[in-house]
C-alpha cells in the first residue's frame, strides 16, 4: 500500500492542469465519464479517488471514518476523534480539497516523505493525532477561502484559487483577525505538513507563501499568548490535600452506612473523629438502597427475578402481589423505607459516585483511556506479595512502557475502597465498566454499553471539584483528564519516594509501605525508576521537567523566601539573613524569581516532611528542656530555636487529627462504660495531653496563616 501511495502522487505534478480541470467539473468527484477515463489523467484521478483510507472509507468520500481499524480505540478517541467530515468546510473548493486529502493521506500512509532532517518523525502517528492536526488547520483554509469569495465573489475565487498556493502572505493575516477560534500548535503543525519538501515536489505547483503564523494577530493565540498558563496543570498542594481527604471521607462513609469492610479504616477513624454523617443525613442503609436499586432496575423494565441477585436482603414485601414475579410501583415500594428517595438522594449517590472515580484517577495516575477500560467485575487483584492491584488495559505506547505496571496498577486502601463503592452503585447501573455514567443499561443492553469517554471523565470530575472546592479554587485548576496524572507526578516530584510515600502522608497505605519499598521496588531507583516521567503526558520529557522544577521551586520558595511566613522566635532572624542573601543578586538586577529559578538548578530544594527546621544547636540530645525529644519537636511556641515555615502545615494538621481521633476513641469508651468502671482520673489527664497536643498544632497553622481542617 505504501509504494503504491507514494507511486500515484508521484504522477500528480505531471498531470495537474488536467487533474484540476477534472476536479473542477461538478460531478468529477463522484464519476467520470467514459472519455475522461481513458485519459492518463482521468485515469490517475479515479486511481487516487479510489484509494483505501481506512477499512472504512476511501479517499473519494467525504467522511473519513477510523473508527473500525485492526488495533483497539481507546473509549475518549472513539467515534468523532476518529472521524473528519470534510463536508463540513463548506468554502473549500474541490481542488483545495484534494489537496488536503492528499495531504492526510501522505501523513497517515507514509509520513516518512512528509518531514526530512531534524523534522524527520521516529514514530507514525495515530489517526486521530492526524486528524486532530488537520481539523485544527482546515477550519482556517476554510477561513481564507469564505473571505476571498466574499471580497471577489464566488466565481472570481473559482476562476483563481485552484489551489492553496495561491493565498498570498495578506491572506493569510486578514484571516487570522477574523478567525473565530484560537491559534493552535496543531494549526501550525498542519501547516509544516502542507509545506513539506515532498508535496512541494509532487502536488503542487511551487511553494506555499512563508508566513509566521505565531506572529500574526489571531483574536486568541493559544501559542503565544495562552491565558491558559496562568492556571496550573495539576493541583495546588492545598487542593490535592482537601479534595483527597473529601473524597475519602465520602466513601468510607457510604461503605460504613453498607456495612460493607472498608479497607482505609485510617479514614474511617477520621470520619468518626470528625463526626462526618453524610450518609446519615440521606438515611442510606441496605433496606433503602435495595428499594432505590429495585425502583432504579424496575423502571428500565428489569422482572423481579433479574433485579434479586443485586439486592442485599430481598423483601417479600417488594413484589407485587398482582403482577407475578414483577415488583411494586414506585410509590408503593417507597413506603417500606422512611428514606426520601428522591433527587437529593439521587446527587448523594453521585457524590459518591464521582469521589470514587476522582480517587481511582488521582492515586493510581491511569490515562484517560485506561480509566476508560477498567471493567467492573473482578478489577481487583493481588500480586504475589498480596498488595492490591487494579487491572485495566494499557494501550497508548504499550510498546514502550507498558512493561512498568503491565496493565496493573497499584491499590492502595482507598481505591480499592472507591473500586468497591462504584461495584455497589453499578447494581443499578449494570455497566460492564467501572466508570460509567449514571444512566441504568436496559436489560440485555450491556453487550453494548460503553465507558466514559474524555468528556464524560471530565464532567463527572468537574462536577465533584465543584462540590468540594471554591470559586476561587477552581479558578486556579486548567482541568482536564490529565490534570490529576500530573497532580500524581508533581507530588511524586515533591517527595522523590514515589507513591508510597504520597500514601503514607495521606495515611491510605499505613503498614504496607515499608513491605513494598522492600520486597518489590528498589530503595535506590526512587519514583519507580522514573515514573514521575512515566506518568507525564506523550514522552514525558519537558512536562515533567517542568513539574519537577515547580515542586522544587516551591520548597525553596518556603523554606528561603525573606517575604514569607516564619513561625517561631527566630523567624525575624531567619529572614533577615535571607534578605541580606538575596540583597547582592537584587541589586544586581535580578527578581527574586530569577533568583529561586537559579536555587532549584543549583539543588536548594532539601525535602523536609518533618514539622519545621531547628535555627540553633538541637544536637544535644540529652537535654531535657529542649521539646524537639517529644513528639511535638520544632515547636515555634516552646523552642526559641524553631523556625516552621507553611511546607510543614501538612505535617501539623495531621498531628492535630491523630490526637483528635484518640480523644474521640476515648470519649466514645467513656460514653459506653458504667462511671463506675471508667478510670476517670487517668483518662482525664489522657484526654488533657491530647486536648494540649490539639492546641499546639492549631497554634502553630494559624501562625502560619493555615486553616485548622481536619
Amino acid at each position: 500500500m505504501i509504494s503504491t501511495v507514494n507511486e500515484l502522487i508521484q504522477k500528480i505534478k505531471p498531470s495537474r492542469e488536467s487533474i484540476i480541470r477534472h476536479l473542477s467539473e461538478e460531478s468529477a468527484t463522484e464519476k467520470l465519464d467514459l472519455q475522461d477515463q481513458l485519459t492518463e489523467a482521468g485515469e490517475l484521478l479515479q486511481a487516487l479517488l479510489s484509494l483505501p483510507v481506512s477499512k472504512m472509507s476511501l479517499m473519494k468520500d467525504m467522511v473519513w471514518d477510523f473508527n473500525n481499524e485492526s488495533e483497539v480505540l481507546a473509549r475518549n478517541i472513539q467515534g468523532a476523534k476518529s472521524r473528519i467530515d470534510f463536508s463540513k468546510y463548506e468554502n473549500l473548493n474541490s481542488t483545495i480539497l484534494f489537496e488536503l486529502k492528499i495531504a492526510i493521506l501522505c501523513a497517515l500512509q507514509i509520513p516518512g516523505v512528509m518531514y526530512s532532517g531534524k523534522n524527520s518523525r521516529s514514530k507514525k502517528l495515530k489517526p486521530h493525532t492526524i486528524l486532530d492536526i488537520f481539523k485544527a488547520t482546515i477550519p482556517f483554509i476554510d477561513k481564507m477561502c469564505a473571505l476571498k469569495k466574499e471580497r471577489q465573489g464566488a466565481e472570481f475565487f473559482e476562476l483563481t484559487h485552484y489551489s492553496l498556493v495561491n493565498f498570498s502572505e495578506s491572506d493569510y493575516t486578514i484571516s487570522a483577525e477574523q478567525y473565530n477560534f484560537a491559534y493552535r500548535r496543531e494549526t501550525s503543525s498542519g501547516l509544516k505538513y502542507l509545506r513539506s519538501n515532498f508535496l512541494q515536489e509532487n502536488l503542487f505547483a511551487k511553494p506555499l507563501c512563508f508566513v509566521d503564523l505565531e506572529e500574526l494577530n489571531w483574536r486568541q493565540n493559544s501559542v503565544k499568548n495562552p491565558q491558559i498558563r496562568k492556571k496550573k496543570k495539576y493541583l495546588e498542594n492545598n487542593i490535592f490535600e482537601k479534595t483527597s481527604q473529601k473524597s475519602s471521607l465520602v466513601i468510607v462513609d457510604f461503605l460504613k452506612h453498607l456495612d460493607e469492610k472498608v479497607a482505609d479504616t485510617y479514614t474511617l477513624e477520621c470520619a468518626d473523629a470528625l463526626n462526618y454523617k453524610e450518609a446519615a443525613k440521606c438515611k442510606l442503609s441496605r433496606e433503602s438502597y435495595d428499594i432505590y436499586v429495585a425502583i432504579r432496575l424496575g423502571s428500565r423494565g428489569y422482572t423481579g427475578n433479574q433485579i434479586e441477585p443485586f439486592l442485599y436482603s430481598p423483601n417479600p414485601e417488594y413484589w407485587s402481589p398482582q403482577r407475578a414475579g414483577m415488583l411494586k410501583d414506585k410509590e408503593a415500594i417507597c413506603k417500606l423505607t422512611d428514606a426520601d428517595l428522591n433527587d437529593d438522594f439521587y446527587n448523594y449517590i453521585s457524590l459518591v459516585n464521582n469521589s470514587a472515580l476522582y480517587i481511582i484517577a488521582q492515586y493510581t495516575g491511569m490515562r484517560p483511556s485506561e480509566l476508560s477500560g477498567i471493567p467492573s467485575a473482578g478489577c481487583l487483584t493481588t500480586n504475589e506479595f498480596g498488595h492490591n492491584l487494579i487491572t485495566s488495559n494499557i494501550i497508548k505506547g504499550k510498546e514502550n512502557y507498558g512493561g512498568l505496571f503491565g496493565d496493573k496498577w497499584a491499590a492502595i486502601p482507598i481505591v480499592v475502597d472507591a473500586v468497591h463503592a462504584l461495584q455497589i452503585i453499578n447494581r443499578f447501573k449494570q455497566n460492564p465498566y467501572l466508570l460509567s455514567n449514571m444512566n441504568t443499561m436496559h436489560p440485555g443492553a450491556p453487550a453494548n454499553a460503553n465507558s466514559l469517554s474524555g468528556n464524560g471523565l471530565t464532567y463527572q470530575i468537574c462536577a465533584f471539584l465543584a462540590e468540594v472546592l471554591t470559586l476561587e479554587e477552581l479558578a486556579l485548576i486548567d482541568f482536564s483528564p490529565y490534570t490529576l496524572r500530573h497532580s500524581l507526578a508533581h507530588q511524586m516530584f515533591r517527595a522523590s519516594v514515589g507513591l508510597p510515600f504520597i500514601s503514607f502522608q495521606l495515611k491510605h497505605f499505613g503498614n504496607l509501605v515499608g513491605s513494598i519499598a522492600e520486597n518489590r521496588f528498589s530503595a535506590t531507583t526512587i519514583d519507580y525508576g522514573e515514573i514521575g516521567v512515566v506518568l507525564t503526558s506523550g514522552n514525558g520529557l519537558s512536562e515533567s521537567s517542568s513539574l519537577r522544577h515547580e515542586a522544587e521551586k516551591e520548597l525553596v520558595i518556603n523554606t528561603c523566601d525573606p517575604d514569607g511566613g516564619f513561625a517561631g522566635d527566630n523567624a525575624e532572624t531567619h529572614r533577615v539573613m535571607l534578605k541580606k542573601y538575596f540583597q547582592g543578586y537584587l541589586e544586581q538586577g535580578y527578581t527574586k524569581d530569577e533568583i529561586f529559578d537559579r536555587m532549584v538548578k543549583q539543588s536548594f530544594a532539601v525535602i523536609n516532611v518533618g514539622q519545621g527546621y531547628c535555627y540553633g544547636n538541637s544536637t544535644d540530645i540529652n537535654d531535657p528542656t529542649l521539646p524537639c525529644i517529644g513528639s511535638l519537636r520544632c515547636n515555634p511556641n516552646h523552642c526559641k530555636n524553631a523556625v516552621v515555615t507553611k511546607a510543614n502545615a501538612p505535617k501539623w494538621r495531621e498531628i492535630y487529627i491523630q490526637n483528635l481521633i484518640s480523644l474521640r476513641k476515648i470519649e466514645s469508651i467513656a460514653s459506653s462504660h458504667d462511671p463506675g468502671d471508667f478510670n476517670l482520673k487517668d483518662n482525664q489527664i489522657a484526654i488533657a495531653q491530647l486536648e494540649l497536643a490539639m492546641a499546639e498544632a492549631k497554634a502553630v497553622l494559624e501562625s502560619l496563616g493555615e486553616e485548622v481542617r481536619a
